[in-house]
């Protein structure tokens, strides 16, 4: 940067640019409102939600290790993709899929959830605790991850009782 003075013609701009100018305030007279819990419900990062019932035992309700799962050798009767929808959005979208599912006398559901950064979707975190809910937990037998070719990670299969 040289120390020449401006000529007179860069002057008479920058004047001009410098009238649009307004100062930076110092501080802020009025205090800025905390978040709530409201603000980030649709965030990344929530935790999942915790379920309000009492929960079923332990091994009412597991994860399937049948051979045909784990080689993708199941019969999909139905699919439910709720990658994309908000938490509020997707929970009532997979309790109707289930019941529909059920009434339709399906005993295979393929539900995509998604996988989200690092494996921490807010849907993949959330789905266990879904499935425990009691208006739909009578209608599930088991459920599992789903096999690379129906969408590994980010999707699970649901056994309908019959």
């Amino acid at each position: 940067m040289n120390d020449d003075p401006l000529k007179p013609e860069d002057r008479r701009i920058w004047t001009r640019v410098a009238r649009t100018v307004t100062p930076r305030r110092r501080k802020s007279a009025k205090p800025v409102p905390k978040a709530d819990r409201q603000d980030f419900e649709n965030l990344l990062r929530l935790p999942p939600e915790t379920p309000k019932t009492q929960p079923y035992h332990a091994n009412d309700l597991v994860e399937n290790q049948d051979k045909g799962v784990r080689r993708g050798r199941v019969k999909i009767d139905a699919k439910v993709d709720l990658h994309d929808m908000t938490r509020a959005e997707a929970r009532p979208a997979l309790v109707q899929a289930v019941i529909r599912a059920s009434n339709r006398n399906y005993r295979c559901l393929l539900v995509i959830t998604g996988k989200g950064p690092r494996l921490e979707g807010v849907l993949r975190q959330s789905f266990r605790s879904w499935l425990e809910a009691p208006d739909i937990r009578p209608l599930i037998a088991s459920y599992a991850p789903a096999h690379i070719r129906h969408g590994g990670s980010g999707a699970w299969y649901v056994f309908l009782k019959s």
